[in-house]
């Protein structure tokens, strides 16, 4: 007896599984990417509730990696303010007869391929807290899901800082001290999608997640510094 793929209608042969749904979900991830661009300023917590689930793996990937790609920039627009304040003042003869090639390609590829690497260690962190310390009921990829749906506050008020540094360097860090707030906060209230039935748990596992990170920051430094 033929049987039909019950997606798209494609006779398959006895075992075959049919690609259709694949590549139907892979042709939306950009129309998926665009609600959630509105829906995490219009309804947060909702949009989080919706995204963060194992099917929006790859989304979240994609988001994490545009918030890489802006981090660089910023990294960019940050190493050059540095060089104008440096000879802020200085006579235009310095100028004209100094001559400094500065890193901007080194600063931007490390800077997101560091930022895209600490993506997966944060999340993998909030995995062994929230899932196997404290019995949580997500998955990696899940987890990962929630992380690129708040990433894109962080990469929001990245690509701001970065206009605003060539302005006003303390406004830009204000903006800046204001997206990692807030994608924190986002993150907090996304365990309870992720998280153990037991609220009171939530705490433990957003400060335990936190204070592992930056040990693992720390180490990373002072072992290539």
């Amino acid at each position: 007896m033929a049987k039909f793929c019950t997606n798209c209608g494609r006779e398959l042969t006895e075992g075959e599984i049919c690609n259709c749904r694949q590549t139907v979900e892979s042709g939306d991830i950009f129309q998926n990417i665009l609600g959630v661009l509105k829906g995490i300023f219009v309804k947060p917590i909702e949009t989080i509730k919706e995204n963060a689930k194992e099917k929006n793996f790859v989304m979240s990937i994609i988001l994490v990696g545009v918030m890489s790609l802006i981090t660089g920039l910023f990294a960019m627009a940050i190493l050059k303010n540095a060089y104008s304040l440096m000879f802020e003042g200085a006579s235009s003869y310095l100028f004209s007869t100094t001559s400094i090639d500065l890193p901007y390609a080194k600063t931007f590829f490390t800077s997101l391929i560091v930022v895209f690497i600490l993506s997966f260690v944060y999340v993998g962190l909030l995995y062994l807290v929230n899932t196997v310390i404290f019995k949580g009921s997500a998955n990696y990829k899940e987890i990962y899901s929630l992380y690129g749906v708040v990433s894109i506050i962080n990469t929001i008020t990245l690509a701001v800082s970065a206009i605003l540094v060539f302005v006003n360097l303390y406004v830009a860090i204000i903006v800046l001290v204001f997206g990692a707030l807030l994608s924190l906060l986002y993150t907090y209230h996304g365990l309870k999608f992720i998280g153990p039935d037991d609220e009171n748990k939530y705490g433990y596992i957003f400060l335990t997640t936190t204070a592992l990170y930056f040990v693992v920051i720390f180490v990373i430094t002072k072992i290539f510094s």
